[in-house]
């Protein structure tokens, strides 16, 4: 059976050529199905980037010795965020992020820190002495063990 730190030390060692690349999903299940997702800290990941990278783990595997299956790709915009790391490439946008207690917020990416996020939201809040309801901007600071699951806001 192919082991998971033989793979990321294969993956580790090809993409260490850039600092901004790092490794967001790396598996092996079953019959060594291999799943590997990689992302980069400013730049989107090119098909020639997954290409080199897919035959660089291929040369190091022997398929003689074992057979295995090997998907690699990169972290796609509909990839939650699961790590500081990812959530800092989505600093001042739009996200989505499903809290533990069910509750769905939606905000703009204000900090990143090793502990949490803080989410700008608006509220619709009405003033004293006022007629109508405003919005309202509120900064929430959401420790990552509260949070479920956060996605970028896609904007068309």
């Amino acid at each position: 059976m192919i082991e998971v730190q033989d793979i990321r030390s294969i993956v580790e060692e090809c993409i260490s050529r850039d600092a901004g690349y790092f490794v967001v999903e790396l598996s092996v299940k079953g019959a060594n199905v291999i799943t590997v997702v990689i992302d980069h800290d400013d730049l989107p990941i090119d098909i020639d980037t997954i290409v080199e990278l897919t035959r660089y783990i291929e040369e190091r595997l022997d398929r003689d010795q074992e057979d295995f299956e090997l998907e690699v790709s990169s972290a796609g915009l509909t990839t939650p965020l699961d790590s500081p790391r990812r959530y800092r490439k989505y600093l001042d946008e739009q996200l989505e992020v499903l809290l533990k207690s069910g509750v769905k917020e939606h905000g703009t990416l204000l900090q990143v820190s090793d502990d949490g996020i803080e989410l700008e939201v608006i509220r619709m809040i009405k003033p004293e002495g006022a007629r109508r309801k405003q919005p309202t901007p509120e900064v929430l600071s959401l420790p990552y063990d509260e949070i479920k699951k956060a996605t970028y806001m896609i904007d068309f």
